[in-house]
């Protein structure tokens, strides 16, 4: 029966590291996320300028054509800032759900080891009484 009790208490404790280790996951992820969000921002503000600074005057084919060069680069970088977005996002909620599983896996655990202990006690208490 000890043996039992205490393989239900080593097994809460690796589930309860195994929560801490997916919360750290998260708020890696979550950091991640805020950079690539900065950096779609940065890049936004970068068009909207190379936009704005484009006035009446004569442009020459040069200088259109190196603008025209970088906006489509800024866009395939902020296409692909975005699909990471995403994949950061997906993966975020998978670590939400293995934090929900292992969290409910540690109190099963707990609530097992518990139910040992008072059956334990209760046993020797019967055996202390005959």
């Amino acid at each position: 029966m000890k043996k039992k009790i205490k393989r239900f208490q080593r097994l809460a404790t690796i589930r309860k590291k195994d929560v801490s280790k997916e919360i750290n996951n998260s708020n890696l992820v979550q950091n991640e996320i805020i950079k690539n969000e900065n950096l779609i921002d940065q890049i936004n503000t970068i068009m909207e300028s190379g936009k704005n600074n484009s006035s009446n005057k004569i442009i020459n084919s040069g200088y259109f054509k190196n603008n025209a060069q970088l906006l489509t680069t800024l866009q395939s970088q902020k296409n692909i800032a975005s699909n990471r977005n995403k994949y950061l996002r997906t993966e975020k909620e998978t670590i939400r759900k293995k934090i929900v599983i292992n969290n409910l896996k540690k109190i099963k655990a707990e609530e097992k080891a518990l139910e040992y202990r008072s059956s334990y006690i209760s046993e020797l208490e019967k055996k202390s009484y005959q």
